[in-house]
């Protein structure tokens, strides 16, 4: 692991035994992204599993009117390019952009595959990382449906502080590195709802904002908020 990279505990190698984890951190080789650097470019034809050890990247996909919509964001522990390697498919069917320096191991997809057939308390813990993005994949879509972009927003936010938030004193900073098109794609809304969203978490004193950087300044409120929880500016 990159050193003083924490790796969160609902990631694929923050489930695995000590032993599992031991053993994957042995396959493949090292290598490094810059800033920006595409890991991995939809509709390219490989094989490789990449495992981050610290950093963050963006799935992306790229629509057929030529827009690139940003599905999820990943950090330390987690995989890229396993779904295609365990269908069986060498098309790239999404693609992964560095948002912050990564390191990873990137780890042939043989390899990758022979871990998860050897190994059941490893396959466990991939079925379990699949089933739990399902989950936030069907979170996201029925808070956009039910609630108000900002509540939405605020749901969001409040998952990516609880898997990639940094504290910094008082506050909690959420350096993501994205666009306001991109967090817009996130929780499937246009662009200027998310801008209005944002406001909205500011003049509640929620959230700071900056370039391509949110700081949650009540993370509390921001939990209450996303769900629906009424607050004294609320009464």
């Amino acid at each position: 692991m990159a050193s003083g990279e924490v790796v969160d505990h609902r990631s694929f190698l923050g489930r695995l035994e000590p032993a599992d984890r031991a053993f994957l951190l042995r396959l493949g080789h090292p290598k490094r992204f810059r800033k920006g650097a595409r890991i991995i470019v939809q509709g390219d034809h490989s094989d490789n599993v990449f495992l981050t050890l610290s950093g963050l990247t963006k799935v992306t996909m790229d629509t057929p009117d030529g827009r690139e919509v940003v599905l999820s964001v990943l950090g330390a522990g987690d995989l890229l390019g396993e779904f295609e390697v365990i269908e069986g498919v060498r098309q790239r069917t999404a693609g992964n952009v560095a948002v912050l320096p990564v390191e990873c191991r990137v780890i042939p997809g043989d390899e990758f595959m022979a871990a998860l057939e050897t190994r059941p308390q490893m396959l466990l813990a991939m079925v379990r990382v699949i089933l739990s993005r399902l989950t936030a994949a069907d979170r996201r879509r029925e808070a956009s449906a039910s609630m108000g972009v900002s509540r939405s927003l605020a749901s969001f936010l409040v998952e990516l502080v609880d898997r990639h938030g940094t504290p910094d004193g008082s506050v909690i900073d959420v350096s993501i590195h994205l666009t306001q098109e991109e967090l817009a794609s996130l929780i499937s809304t246009s662009r200027d709802s998310a801008v209005r969203g944002l406001g909205t978490l500011r003049t509640r004193g929620l959230i700071a904002t900056r370039r391509r950087q949110i700081v949650v300044t009540d993370l509390d409120g921001l939990r209450r908020y996303a769900s629906g929880i009424p607050t004294a500016r609320d009464k």
